[in-house]
């Protein structure tokens, strides 16, 4: 490669990767879960949406991961799993959250959820390990 390609090689590269590190500061992200239910009743929990842009509110999907996708991460999926729903939604303040409830009563003292997220603008997969306290 002669020195005049290279260096334009090289500019091009810094360039596109200023503009690679500019897109993941704006992607939507999640937060912490905080969970408000206890072992033995059926979980409700929220997640906080993070760095949402105008618009992509209304594009966001979420649901537990498939089957194959807790065995790819080497993690047990038990079947009340099945029984867990994932909503976006707007909390009183405006901050956007995915409000998480089951059908079923969590007899699980620690449970893994497996958490697939998309909006508009990509796709996230993220892991979240909860302990359910028993009742006092």
């Amino acid at each position: 490669m002669n020195p005049l390609t290279r260096k334009i090689f090289m500019r091009l590269s810094a360039a596109l990767c200023a503009v690679g590190f500019v897109l993941t500061a704006h992607a939507a992200g999640l937060g912490a879960i905080a969970v408000q239910s206890i072992l033995g009743q059926p979980l409700t929990a929220e997640i906080a949406l993070t760095s949402l842009q105008a618009g992509e509110f209304d594009e966001i999907r979420a649901r537990i991961a498939s089957r194959d996708a807790y065995e790819s991460a080497r993690l047990a999926y038990i079947p009340v799993l099945g029984t867990v729903r994932i909503v976006p939604d707007r909390r009183a303040d405006g901050q956007a959250v995915l409000k998480i409830s089951s059908n079923a009563a969590i007899n699980e003292p620690v449970l893994d959820l497996l958490v697939e997220f998309t909006w508009g603008g990509g796709k996230i997969l993220q892991k979240y390990s909860i302990l359910l306290d028993p009742a006092k």
